[in-house]
């Protein structure tokens, strides 16, 4: 009799995961449903997690984390510099109308006034929200503490007053805290205030893979560099990628100590998570070392999206930007659509119900910022951006146009030449042609330059109105 009933009882459970998926993957008529942990990577390539191809043991939690979730395996992220694509994150618009274009800079720094982020409408619905940062990049000095009743950013210089230049330029250096005590941060404040009848957002930033100025406590990194990811020669880069790696691992496991506290405090079956990195980083490829341009080891990012009761595993391959995540999460949340703000990005529920998307996107990337980025590598160089990049990919065709230097423009074919290799741009190709006309209409281009004052700005912006200046 037990074994007949069985296959009953196995379908009344799927049944009762379908109905629940239903119930939170359409706007409602009260506030959110679900709980949302939302964590970002920062500096965070795709290719070194083990749930997107790397081969070596990185990230166990996020790959088990993965076999539970929906993968989306060409996330593009809307810039690769840390404020501006946590921005465009935390409110679904693109750079250019959210209007946080440069970390360096002293116009364009903050996000522009009026604008909505995603924990304010969960607050508005009814919410609670909490972040818990590691970094300056992401502190308040940008906006992005915007919505959030607590907001824990306990590192030295949170405030910004000795990191940022008269000129503007931001030295982040050790303003910045390990994974383990952002975890710890986040845990305790979640034990003592968590509410299971009001849905939390929680939004969780870890820093660790950035640079090599905050590494894994010294024991941990010498094991992890004698036994599991030894570099490949003692020459600096090697020994750099390595480290990387280790820090990497750090984060994966504190972020397994999160999400079992989720499970502990009894809340892991109404919480939505989602995982996605700002950017990744250069590591030498395309002799770049960090960040800040638009090849695809700095703009593809990892997208992890967890939904109770819907089936884990799945893999999506079309092309998704992080703008869609806000009304992702606000639509499987449940969270009535008369309370969303107008957002450029589109929901990827249907497609996480699904399993694929309904019809193509096209992803958009900046990098706005001119600024020279040091090396650690021993070679005595700097990454020298001295123009202003602006990137759209349709399909397998991808521009890099560069405002300040057309003929420096890029244009590759990211199906026969995924490492970008082989500039197509001397050839014209049509689609070419097409991706520029398109980012002509869409007109994000930047007139900020290196130590503008607003007054600059505005008069850069009047002196092109009036056709003075392209």
């Amino acid at each position: 009799m037990a074994r007949k009933l069985l296959p009953v009882v196995l379908g009344v459970i799927v049944l009762a995961a379908l109905l629940g998926w239903l119930r939170f993957s359409r706007p409602g008529t009260e506030g959110p449903r679900l709980h949302v942990l939302l964590i970002t990577l920062d500096t965070t390539r795709a290719d070194r997690l083990g749930c997107f191809g790397c081969e070596g043991q990185t990230s166990p939690n996020l790959d088990a984390l993965a076999r539970e979730s929906v993968v989306f395996d060409r996330a593009i992220a809307q810039a690769a510099v840390t404020p501006v694509s946590h921005a465009s994150i935390l409110t679904g618009l693109e750079p250019y109308h959210h209007g946080l274009r440069v970390m360096h800079g002293r116009v364009g720094n903050r996000l522009r006034d009026g604008q909505t982020t995603l924990a304010e409408v969960w607050r508005t619905a009814g919410g609670r929200t909490a972040a818990f940062i590691s970094a300056f990049p992401v502190a308040s000095v940008f906006g992005l503490d915007q919505g959030f009743g607590h907001f824990d950013a306990d590192f030295p210089g949170s405030d910004g007053e000795t990191l940022i230049s008269p000129d503007g330029v931001v030295n982040t250096e050790k303003s910045q805290r390990r994974a383990d005590e952002t975890t710890r941060a986040a845990v305790e404040w979640l034990r003592t205030h968590v509410d299971p009848d009001r849905p939390l957002f929680m939004w969780v930033h870890y820093f660790d893979p950035h640079d090599p100025f905050l590494v894994p406590p010294e024991d941990v990194l010498r094991s992890l560099l004698a036994s599991r990811f030894p570099p490949a020669s003692q020459e600096r880069p090697d020994v750099l990628r390595a480290v990387y790696d280790c820090e990497v691992n750090f984060m994966d496991r504190w972020v397994g100590k999160l999400l079992d506290e989720f499970k502990v405090l009894g809340l892991w079956e109404r919480t939505m998570v989602v995982v996605v990195a700002d950017h990744g980083e250069g590591l030498g490829d395309h002799n770049w070392w960090s960040h800040g341009i638009l090849y695809q080891e700095q703009i593809h990012v990892p997208l992890l999206v967890r939904v109770p009761g819907v089936p884990g595993g799945r893999r999506i391959g079309g092309l998704v930007r992080t703008i869609d995540l806000a009304p992702t999460i606000l639509q499987v949340a449940g969270v009535r659509l008369d309370r969303w703000p107008e957002m450029d990005g589109e929901s990827l529920a249907d497609a996480i119900e699904s399993g694929g998307l309904e019809r193509p996107r096209e992803a958009y990337s900046e990098a706005v910022s001119i600024v020279a980025y040091g090396r650690p590598d021993g070679t005595g160089h700097r990454d020298q951006k001295d123009d202003k990049h602006y990137c759209l990919i349709d399909g397998a065709h991808k521009l890099i146009f560069h405002q300040l230097n057309p003929s420096n423009t890029e244009f590759y074919n990211l199906q026969d030449d995924p490492g970008e290799l082989h500039n197509l741009a001397g050839g014209s190709p049509p689609a070419m042609a097409r991706l520029m006309q398109r980012l002509q209409e869409l007109d994000p281009f930047s007139d900020i330059m290196p130590g503008m004052t607003e007054t600059d700005l505005e008069r850069a912006e009047r002196l092109k109105s009036l056709g003075y200046i392209q």
